[in-house]
């Protein structure tokens, strides 16, 4: 394998402070933009990640002519015929981001192509025979792939799509009114992207190194800008408007939102127990709320 390119995610260990930011959009819109340019949900994803890049790095001043970001994305390989199906079928792919593309039609493209030949290949395949022989669930692959990818200098960041359900859920009676994801960092990996599915919606998050990426905000807006430009590109209607900025607050069917005392606390938790993060540790929010601090 090649070295991953240097880049400023890359140049020194994490601490044990985080940062955290999200950005979330309606998925019917990412799906109408899969309609009009190919590919799949991911591949969107993909490509919204790596537009969202370019403008961060060139923003640091790295030159992004000819450049990849190497990215470990964790992947579904459930054949078509087995939809529904309960059971884990994931695996691994290691995927070149082409920050270097000026248009992002071109570069849906260029990712579309990637994904479809590392599907196809050994690589996936390989990576699911692992999974299935360590019994991993998907979040412990995660975790896995973070801890494997940070070990080396291979990758430069992970990104995963999880597709959740598009019905509204609820604990103890109460409705869970959205959901956030979080990949763990760590060692020299200081930036992670996790997107995921709810009800509709599709929410971008963004885990950072507190000191490593200390304006991981900023590349939130940059996603904001991707999405829009590739909304644009699809000529979907209202493109400016594809980000939700607020957190909407609607009951089961559309309705009113329970009121505050009725509804379930949430308590957002690692996905990793054994994350290098200490009890002082900081994680700041930005997003639908206000600041937080955990």
């Amino acid at each position: 394998l090649d070295p991953a390119p240097d880049l400023p995610y890359n140049r020194r260990a994490v601490g044990v402070n985080r940062r955290y930011t999200w950005v979330r959009t309606r998925l019917d819109d990412v799906k109408a933009i899969k309609d009009e340019l190919g590919g799949t949900v991911n591949d969107v994803v993909l490509t919204i990640v790596t537009r969202a890049l370019r403008r961060d790095l060139e923003r640091r001043g790295v030159e992004t002519g000819g450049l990849d970001v190497k990215a470990f994305v964790p992947i579904s390989v459930r054949a078509d015929d087995a939809r529904g199906e309960t059971g884990n079928q994931v695996a691994g792919m290691l995927i070149r981001l082409p920050v270097s593309c000026r248009d992002a039609g071109d570069c849906l493209q260029r990712i579309r192509f990637a994904t479809a030949r590392e599907k196809a290949s050994g690589q996936a395949i390989g990576a699911q025979a692992l999974t299935e022989l360590a019994g991993f669930a998907p979040p412990t692959l995660l975790v896995q792939g973070a801890r494997l990818a940070a070990r080396q200098r291979f990758v430069n960041l992970v990104v995963t799509n999880v597709p959740g359900p598009q019905h509204r859920l609820e604990c103890a009676g109460r409705p869970l009114l959205d959901m956030f994801p979080v990949v763990p960092v760590g060692k020299n990996l200081a930036l992670g992207i996790a997107i995921a599915s709810y009800h509709g919606r599709m929410a971008f998050g963004l885990s950072a190194d507190f000191d490593v990426v200390p304006d991981v905000e900023r590349l939130s807006d940059d996603v904001e800008a991707a999405l829009r430009e590739l909304g644009e590109t699809a000529g979907i209607a209202g493109a400016p408007d594809l980000v939700e900025r607020e957190l909407e607050e609607t009951g089961p069917a559309g309705g009113p939102a329970p009121a505050p005392e009725e509804q379930a606390e949430v308590v957002a938790e690692s996905a990793d127990p054994g994350a290098e993060q200490g009890a002082g540790a900081e994680v700041h929010w930005r997003g639908g709320s206000p600041a937080r601090r955990a």
